[in-house]
């Protein structure tokens, strides 16, 4: 069933995008004819002028541009107006193809139409953004919300109640549970329980509830049917909250729903970086940015430490050492020896006032500059500049036994910072919480990566050099 949306909401999405398109032909004919006579009120771009309208609504229907609700993302919006305006642009040039012998339409600037799209994709981009922003402000502040209740109230439904109580821009106002066995949940639970589950119909329909969520178990199959049928008889939505409490653990995963033919099958982790074009912008990045770092920093920074840790302890000025990294195979890490020689690297951390740290050691940890030949691991492949920590091998092997997901990070390669690294998570764990911790952080960058948010995190972690990090030592 296709989700409801008012004809307000769309009428004004659509005039919106006409004023803009509109006022975008106009300032392209402007840059593309300044200074000579303009020609957009001649019959060529009159045609051209009324067919760019036309397509748009084409399009728009086509790239289901409209189908967007209220807990609809900003991923989501950009990608309907690259479709919007891919099928507008491939209209417009078609056009401009078919009809260059009837009249003479090779002689449209292209420059115009560069400019028109251009600058009609940025606006509506931030017109399409600003009206969300604006509509999810005035259902934050109580209007055009929708009643709704949830049959069940276990875990799931309590997980959803929540979400809609923090997400109040949804526009969505929760009247009450409807539970069976209430006497299950404490005294808070209780209150909001308004009958059992065969007194929803009923109250629903007395009451003008808008929407029904079943958050019940699978086991009761034929409750759900009869609710479905229920709101299909009644013009009241009948949404499901599947009860995955079963599957997911301490709440890190996501579930995405992907059609292979016309069966439904849900993925309890997005991966981001398993798409190949994902990889190959993550990949150029590492290089590109492990580049800049081995030509304009280490290529003079490794001979002045080199030297300076040659000269106060004894012993490499490299220290390699096995890590677990990309689908758990070993590889040997590369930092700046900070530490005296000694027989227990491979399986002890680095605590705060270690004595096996060397004064110079001790600088470099602090500045994070021991990290830096990490970069030749980048620029290898065997690491990436974001991404979770290597872990030593012994400690891959203890903790992969006693704590959920850990392994779950191998899934991408490790990197020298990480969205655990710039949240506080950063050096010695020195409990199995600090661990657990870590690895939850780790895993919601692995199903949260975008390029921007990679961006994001090496502009953290300088931030965090210079203003300096309880945890670096």
């Amino acid at each position: 069933m296709r989700k409801r949306q008012t004809s307000i909401f769309i009428l004004a999405h659509s005039i919106g995008d006409i004023v803009i398109l509109n006022l975008s032909i106009i300032l392209g004919h402007i840059w593309s004819f300044w200074g000579k006579p303009i020609q957009i009120f001649s019959e060529m771009y009159l045609q051209m002028w009324l067919y760019l309208n036309l397509i748009y609504f084409v399009s728009a229907q086509i790239s289901g541009t409209f189908d967007m609700y209220r807990n609809t993302r900003f991923f989501t919006l950009v990608s309907s107006i690259f479709r919007l305006f891919f099928f507008q642009v491939v209209f417009a040039f078609s056009y401009i193809v078919i009809f260059k012998d009837f009249n003479n339409t090779f002689k449209l600037s292209r420059e115009a139409l560069l400019v028109t799209y251009l600058s009609s994709f940025i606006l509506t981009l931030i017109w399409r953004f600003g009206f969300i922003k604006m509509a999810r402000f005035y259902r934050a502040r109580g209007f055009n919300n929708r009643r709704i209740v949830i049959v069940g109230a276990g875990e799931s439904a309590q997980d959803f109640k929540k979400m809609l109580e923090s997400r109040v821009e949804y526009g969505y106002k929760f009247i009450g549970f409807f539970e069976d066995r209430p006497e299950r949940f404490n005294l808070k639970i209780r209150e909001n329980i308004l009958g059992s589950i065969d007194e929803v119909n009923a109250y629903a329909l007395s009451n003008d509830i808008d929407e029904i969520f079943c958050a019940l178990p699978y086991n009761e199959e034929i409750r759900i049917k009869d609710l479905i049928s229920f709101g299909d008889e009644n013009l009241i939505r009948v949404k499901i909250v599947p009860d995955m409490t079963r599957f997911l653990s301490h709440h890190l995963n996501k579930i995405e729903i992907d059609y292979y033919g016309q069966i439904p099958v849900m993925t309890l982790r997005p991966e981001p970086l398993e798409n190949f074009i994902n990889r190959v912008i993550k990949r150029i990045f590492d290089i590109g940015f492990s580049v800049l770092i081995i030509t304009f920093v280490l290529s003079w920074l490794i001979p002045i430490i080199s030297l300076i840790i040659k000269l106060t302890s004894k012993g490499p000025v490299f220290f390699k050492q096995k890590r677990s990294g990309f689908r758990n195979q070993t590889f040997d890490v590369i930092k700046f020896r900070t530490m005296y020689v000694h027989d227990d690297s491979n399986a002890k951390q680095a605590t705060k006032g270690d004595s096996r740290i060397t004064p110079i050691g001790a600088f470099l940890r602090k500045t994070s500059l021991d990290e830096f030949p990490q970069f030749i691991n980048v620029f290898f492949g065997q690491m990436s500049v974001i991404g979770p920590r290597p872990h030593m091998l012994k400690h891959t092997d203890e903790y992969s036994k006693i704590i959920d997901k850990f392994m779950v990070r191998h899934l991408v390669k490790p990197g020298i910072t990480g969205w655990a690294q710039v949240n506080g998570y950063r050096g010695e764990t020195r409990n199995k919480q600090k661990m657990e911790d870590r690895v939850r952080a780790d895993v919601w960058y692995i199903e949260n990566w975008s390029f921007t948010l990679d961006i994001k995190i090496v502009f953290m972690t300088i931030v965090n050099l210079i203003r300096g990090e309880e945890n670096a030592f």
